[in-house]
């Protein structure tokens, strides 16, 4: 195991050498991808593409409707495509375990020699051959762009698109303290190579809601309930909610940015009833609490303000666990700013 993870400039030169030796690969991201995950990989997938290399990408759960304007977003196929293809380098992108990309696809989408991990998660587990994992850097699509760039090949128009919306996303339009001056650097860079707008992409991402989104927050913001402290608020999207709005679970994407904007809150959480009755949670921190390691409490992960975990219980009985354990933490970083 080789882990590629440094506080000053990482040596990419071993996984370089992978992409230059083998030329079956297989890519993959976290369950419920969002724009960093999907962003990373099809810009990764462009690149080996570009280099000669096959390439097939699998995710456990489908695009969501606001990244298919990203170029070859229909190439990502599903568990079931998997059969019994085995890729000689298996690259899993933006995932802090490998359990985290669908515990059925890690344990059919098997590589014959390397499984290489490439994360920025401050929670990530060197799972890999080889882990490329630097929490430094804003988003799995800066660490993307810094490998091609280390490779010393073109970037494309394409791939400049996939690594900006990643880069966009995970900043939150460059506006959480993740963003550095090397990160708008890099954006202006993609900017200028894929020739497209910046609002135009911002459009893409968050102005394509549909009236049906809206009813179903509309339903969530009744469930709201918020500590007698002000510090911790919550809500929750059953499925009935979901069949009543005619949405899916997609659609919950982003509710927990509004509980969050709630004038003293600390710790938003968002939780959703799945079809499987497991749980899906969305954290989000002001930053006084690490919601990445409470949601590592639940095999989850992210990071210090925005996070998420799946619990397999009912939605009421994880809430109030989760609230319990925010609590819990809440406590613990008040105590530290007193002592």
């Amino acid at each position: 195991m080789k882990t590629l993870h440094t506080t000053g400039m990482p040596n990419y030169s071993t996984l370089l050498a992978v992409f230059d030796r083998y030329h079956s690969f297989a890519l993959s991201t976290h369950i419920n991808p969002d724009g960093d995950a999907i962003g990373s990989e099809l810009a990764l997938y462009t690149f080996l593409s570009e280099i000669g290399k096959s390439v097939k990408v699998f995710n456990t759960d489908a695009v969501p409707k606001n990244y298919k304007f990203l170029p070859g977003w229909d190439i990502i196929e599903g568990v079931n495509a998997v059969e019994t293809y085995r890729p000689e380098v298996l690259v899993v992108l933006d995932a802090s375990t490998l359990e985290r990309i669908g515990k059925p696809l890690s344990k059919t989408l098997l590589p014959i020699h390397k499984l290489v991990n490439i994360d920025h998660h401050a929670t990530a587990e060197a799972f890999g051959d080889i882990n490329l994992i630097m929490p430094a850097a804003s988003s799995t699509s800066e660490i993307v762009y810094k490998l091609i760039k280390h490779y010393q090949t073109p970037i494309g128009k394409a791939c400049a698109l996939c690594l900006y919306t990643g880069i966009m996303f995970d900043t939150g339009c460059f506006r959480y303290s993740n963003t550095t001056p090397e990160t708008h650097q890099i954006a202006a860079e993609l900017i200028e190579i894929g020739e497209f707008a910046p609002d135009e992409v911002y459009r893409n991402v968050y102005e394509q809601l549909p009236v049906a989104k809206l009813r179903l927050l509309s339903e969530v913001l009744r469930t709201l309930q918020v500590t007698n402290n002000g510090k911790i608020a919550s809500v929750y999207a059953t499925q009935e909610m979901l069949r009543k709005t005619g949405t899916n679970a997609d659609a919950v994407e982003g509710i927990v940015n509004q509980i969050q904007a709630i004038a003293g809150v600390e710790v938003a959480l968002c939780v959703s009833e799945m079809t499987d009755r497991s749980t899906k949670v969305s954290l989000r921190s002001q930053g006084h609490v690490d919601v990445s390691q409470l949601a590592a409490e639940f095999e989850g992960g992210g990071h210090a303000r925005a996070a998420g975990c799946r619990i397999v219980d009912h939605y009421l009985t994880a809430l109030t666990t989760l609230v319990q354990t925010a609590q819990r933490y809440m406590e613990q970083s008040s105590s530290k700013y007193t002592d």
